[in-house]
């Protein structure tokens, strides 16, 4: 049982879209930790008016704990964060812990007994400085906290760092190979090396380098990032290049010079937070144009703008799952969707670095795909030269056929009169006829003004004769069409030599016939050959072909695919029938603009 191409693609998606979120749900188990340390809240709060503003209060500060009854397990250890000015630990009212200022964030460890004791935080509180956030943890979870980070940092620089090299190996390798240098693709190798440097110099102190130049550095790989997936759109497009332009430069030159250099110029730093707001426009503006190159047939987007869907589906559901809202990452995903102003930043991350993926994908498609139709060129113009040298020889055999007429004309005149003179009109009809047959077998030197079509037809019908199959043929083009001669050929060749091979498959005595139309109707370009057919024929009615009936199936089978495509990129269809012995094929391919 056969299946569809159709339900293929369909179970291709769903496995790829299967080992996808596999691959998501080991990341994200291998980022999020399956421990997280208890918080303490403050029970009670002295020489502050209240926990309720607690942020913008300065001076001594006291805060109360009750620690909870200790679970079996080892000794637990107390986590402080954000604690910058000098501090003082009391249990049950007894000096526990002296902290020095500037700790930020350190772990206390607790004494055997204090499981139910209160705990009091002693300070004195400045005004910008934050409240001390205290938590109860353990060796074990705090090695979970670092194993976790660790791969939340180092599984995105390994992801950029492989789109990087891939990109480079597509704009590096191909073009030194080919000699033709993608500079789109360069965009994504660049952003994605920017992001890789992110995330790994995140998880390296540097301390060499001054915290400006440090803070420079991070926040232009990012608008790196949030830059290259609109300008690499922007170049694959056609008719609306130029109105998408403005919203993919203007910005990504605001957040390059405004986010990018907030840290070197202080004055930037108030407007760096809401800068990315400016790509709002840009999102809006690519989903447009997008959806009119998908219109006007622009095969970059017809790939790309489903592929964008289809994550956007899939981010969907995922967000309106009851299991998403309690998961691991429900706090990340509710709180960017809930507070998009707050996130903006985080959002276009997450947005920009899909657009890259996609982008990268998209680059190996069209990659493929030229590689393909590189592979049918070179076929094409293979098969171009043997049709040049067959074609050669008809002119050699037309010619030394032409010759020899001409050589014996005389005779024949002769004989023509003698048998006139003698009344012999039944020897002279058969004589008459036997010149005409003569004449019918030399091969002709032209069929068609235009030089491609001239070239196939002349050496495809003269194949025939040689086979004894009855040729006739109408051509009425002009010397030049508005189609490539590679497409022209593709569909001639494809279509002959499948009238060839049918004809071939007759049986001892049967009449073998042949007959090709070509002409103008209208805006079309009307192709269509019909041959006596002696063999039954396989129809695939998913792809509306049929099959071929060759024993090699890997090696045949493929002509009339591409007939086809040439007729859908013309906005045609190939039409086929078979009845009565006979088989017929036609398209009529409509003139470009």
């Amino acid at each position: 049982m056969r299946i569809g191409k159709r339900w293929a693609g369909c179970l291709a998606a769903g496995l790829f879209l299967l080992c996808a979120a596999g691959l998501l749900w080991l990341l994200g188990a291998e980022t999020v930790p399956r421990q997280e340390p208890a918080r303490l809240t403050p029970e009670a709060v002295s020489g502050a008016p209240g926990l309720d503003g607690l942020y913008l209060y300065a001076g001594p500060l006291s805060l109360e704990y009750t620690l909870p009854e200790q679970a079996e397990g080892p000794r637990s250890i107390l986590e402080i964060r954000q604690l910058y000015a000098a501090a003082e630990l009391r249990l049950d009212g007894a000096p526990f812990q002296n902290i020095p200022a500037g700790s930020g964030n350190l772990y206390v460890t607790l004494p055997p007994d204090w499981s139910g004791k209160a705990l009091t935080l002693i300070m004195e509180k400045g005004t910008e400085d934050p409240e001390p956030s205290l938590y109860l943890t353990s060796s074990a979870v705090i090695n979970e906290l670092a194993r976790a980070d660790t791969s939340l940092r180092a599984f995105p620089a390994a992801a950029f760092g492989m789109i990087f090299l891939l990109a480079l190996g597509l704009f590096l390798l191909y073009g030194t190979l080919e000699g033709s240098w993608s500079w789109p693709v360069l965009l994504l190798s660049i952003a994605a090396l920017g992001q890789a440097a992110y995330f790994y110099l995140q998880n390296s102190s540097l301390f060499s380098l001054p915290p400006a130049l440090y803070g420079l550095v991070l926040c232009q790989s990012r608008a790196l990032l949030f830059a290259a997936p609109p300008l690499y759109l922007m170049l694959g497009m056609k008719k609306w290049r130029k109105a998408f332009a403005p919203f993919a430069v203007l910005p990504s030159l605001f957040y390059f010079v405004v986010a990018g250099f907030q840290t070197v110029v202080p004055l930037f730093s108030g407007i760096a937070v809401h800068a990315g707001l400016a790509f709002c426009f840009t999102i809006a503006a690519l989903l447009a144009c997008a959806a009119l190159e998908v219109r006007d047939g622009n095969p970059v987007f017809r790939r790309f703008l489903p592929w964008l869907g289809g994550c956007a589906a899939a981010i969907l559901l995922l967000s309106i799952l009851p299991a998403a809202r309690t998961g691991p990452h429900a706090s990340i995903l509710w709180a960017f969707l809930a507070g998009p102003i707050l996130w903006i930043d985080t959002e276009l991350f997450y947005w920009n670095s899909l657009l890259l993926a996609l982008c990268f994908l998209e680059s190996v498609v069209a990659l493929t795909r030229r590689v393909a139709r590189r592979e049918t060129e070179m076929r094409v113009l293979s098969a171009r030269e043997s049709l040049t040298r067959e074609q050669l020889a008809v002119v050699q055999e037309s010619a030394a056929a032409l010759g020899e007429l001409r050589h014996e004309v005389k005779n024949h005149y002769l004989v023509l009169q003698n048998l006139s003179r003698a009344g012999e009109v039944e020897r002279l009809n058969a004589y008459l006829s036997t010149l005409v047959s003569d004449v019918y077998a030399i091969p002709a030197l032209a069929c068609a003004p235009h030089p491609a079509i001239n070239a196939v037809l002349t050496t495809m019908l003269a194949r025939a004769r040689k086979q004894g199959i009855e040729v006739e043929h109408r051509v009425d083009v002009p010397e030049t069409l508005p189609f490539p001669d590679t497409e022209l050929c593709t569909v001639l060749m494809n279509l002959l030599q499948n009238a060839l091979d049918a004809n071939a498959l007759a049986p001892m005595g049967a009449r073998k016939w042949l007959w090709v139309d070509l002409h103008i109707r209208g805006y079309h370009l009307y192709i269509g050959v019909e041959n006596s057919c002696f063999t039954p024929v396989d129809y695939d009615g998913d792809s509306g072909l049929f099959r071929t009936t060759k024993a090699d199936k890997s090696a045949h089978g493929y002509g009339l695919k591409a007939v086809q495509a040439v007729a859908r990129k013309y906005r045609s269809e190939l039409l086929l029938k078979c009845s009565d012995g006979c088989f017929s094929a036609a398209t009529a391919l409509q003139m470009p603009d």
